[in-house]
């Protein structure tokens, strides 16, 4: 019983934070570019995003007749539910006894991500969308792997699959002064990852309108929305687990958290989008030969210790 109630306040507090982190997005931009942001609703505009939620809910829900009706219904649903199912790995003061691989877990949600993409895009049966969709996925499927890479690596480093004991095992020295070239490269996967500027191929507005999800609308849009922003969230809480020594309990760990989602809205308000073959050439050709000879030579080093070990 103490597991589902766990269950279901993390999904209401998870839905909370994406709301207002949409709110804050909005008002970091809106003071970079020199203007006020949202500022009408309530005391400076701090329900703005559940007036935005009530719209959403209100409108009209367009259903597409040439859609695979039953998919394209069910995938919206499908990739909120991937998004909420990845939280449920992270290391909180209530832990559910069944992550005792959670970053295992984490590349399985991740991977199933995808594919719930294509869904979508396949069922709307729209030119847009399906074009859409081969960009994304092709991104996607690129940069899935050097994110496993990365991960791999950090649980190579720490000898770790747990998130929690990963953590522990930073006590004296965080990974990201150890290994500061792969934070680096994290940042630029997860950028990618989550489909985030300055790769946010899938909404290229002056050619492809919306991307993948061009033909939702309503409830099925808020549900895309929702996933998406839960993504960066999920991704800045596994960049705190992985490369920093903090408690998650701790204040220190939620300044750290919140820079981290900064970080996304910066790169938002700041870089321009990158062209599409430079993408695919910055991950095939540079940054993936970099992570795996790294995880080679990581390999090799560990197995000259073990050797060494065994014959004293």
């Amino acid at each position: 019983m103490m597991k589902v109630m766990n269950m279901i306040i993390l999904i209401i507090t998870v839905m909370l934070s994406i709301a207002f982190f949409t709110l804050m997005e909005r008002k970091l931009i809106s003071y970079m570019q020199n203007r006020k942001g949202p500022n009408k609703v309530a005391l400076m505009g701090m329900l703005q995003p559940i007036s935005d939620a009530i719209k959403l809910m209100g409108k009209e829900l367009n259903l597409n007749l040439k859609s695979n009706f039953t998919m394209y219904m069910m995938s919206p649903l499908m990739n909120i539910l991937c998004s909420m199912t990845m939280w449920l790995s992270f290391p909180f003061m209530f832990n559910f006894s069944f992550m005792k691989m959670s970053l295992l877990f984490m590349i399985s949600c991740s991977s199933f991500n995808t594919i719930t993409i294509m869904a979508m895009s396949w069922s709307s049966n729209s030119n847009y969308a399906f074009i859409g969709m081969m960009r994304t996925v092709a991104q996607l499927i690129s940069y899935e792997i050097n994110f496993m890479m990365i991960i791999i690596i950090m649980i190579n480093l720490n000898e770790e699959i747990n998130m929690n004991m990963m953590m522990k095992m930073q006590k004296y020295l965080p990974t990201l002064m150890l290994v500061p070239i792969m934070f680096m490269m994290w940042m630029l996967t997860i950028l990618a990852e989550t489909n985030w500027t300055p790769f946010d191929f899938s909404e290229g507005e002056s050619e492809l309108i919306s991307g993948f999800n061009i033909e939702f609308s309503s409830n099925m849009f808020m549900m895309l929305f929702l996933a998406e922003y839960a993504s960066i969230l999920i991704m800045s809480f596994l960049t705190n687990s992985m490369f920093m020594n903090m408690s998650q309990h701790k204040i220190s760990f939620l300044t750290m958290y919140l820079m981290m989602t900064m970080i996304f809205i910066w790169t938002r308000s700041t870089y321009p989008r990158f062209r599409y073959d430079k993408l695919m050439k910055l991950n095939w050709t540079q940054m993936l030969p970099s992570t795996s000879f790294i995880l080679f030579m990581m390999i090799m080093i560990q197995h000259y210790y073990t050797k060494k070990n065994h014959k004293n």
